[in-house]
C-alpha cells in the first residue's frame, strides 16, 4: 500500500459474487468482516476486487495500487461491471 495513506478506513467489504452465499441485493444487514492482514492477502492473490468510491482527483492523487476508481456518484452505473468481476469487493474510502 504505498500510495495510500497507511489509515485507509474499509468503508464496506461487500461479496457480490462468489464470496458469500446469495442473499437478497438489498439486504446489507450483514457485510463480512476481513482482518487486514486477510485483505492483504487477498489483495496480493488477486481474490478481492478493490474499489476506490472517492472523487476521481482524489483517486489520482493516491490510492491503494490495483484499487479502481468507482466514486459512489457512479456506483449504480457500474453494478453490471463490478458483477462481472465475479470476485468479493473491497470499497473504501479515506
Amino acid at each position: 500500500m504505498t500510495h495510500a495513506p497507511r489509515r485507509v478506513v474499509l468503508a464496506a467489504l461487500i461479496a457480490l459474487a462468489g464470496a458469500a452465499p446469495i442473499r437478497a441485493e438489498d439486504d446489507l444487514s450483514s457485510v463480512p468482516r476481513v482482518r487486514m492482514e486477510q485483505f492483504k492477502k487477498d489483495l496480493d492473490a488477486g481474490k478481492v476486487l478493490v474499489i476506490d468510491v472517492r472523487s476521481l482527483d482524489t483517486y489520482r492523487a493516491g490510492h491503494i495500487p490495483g484499487a479502481i476508481s468507482v466514486p459512489t456518484s457512479a456506483l449504480a452505473a457500474q453494478v453490471a461491471r463490478l458483477k462481472a468481476a465475479k470476485k468479493p469487493i473491497v470499497a473504501y474510502c479515506s
